[in-house]
């Protein structure tokens, strides 16, 4: 592996909804097909615990087809970003 990174599926789901990509698919479906890429194609694995995400709970965005107050956490080599950006946009 590369060099690793450690990011959370809220950064990926949050690209998502700023590009308009998924809209199709609830927060759940976008996490899970993110991970699929992630652990598939990435060679990367969870780790920790969900976090809660910086913007919380209670802000007006957070809910099944938006953003999620929760994320799981991967670490994975960071050469596969381009490639993780590119699948996002085909959502």
């Amino acid at each position: 592996m590369g060099k690793p990174i450690k990011m959370g599926n809220d950064e990926f789901i949050l690209y998502c909804r700023k590009q308009n990509k998924g809209d199709n698919k609830s927060t759940a479906q976008l996490g899970k097909i993110i991970w699929e890429w992630i652990r598939d194609y990435a060679g990367g694995k969870k780790v920790g615990k969900r976090e809660n995400c910086e913007w919380g709970e209670e802000a007006d965005n957070v809910s099944a087809s938006g953003l999620p107050y929760t994320a799981t956490q991967f670490e994975f080599d960071r050469d596969y970003l381009p490639a993780l950006y590119d699948y996002l946009d085909t959502l």
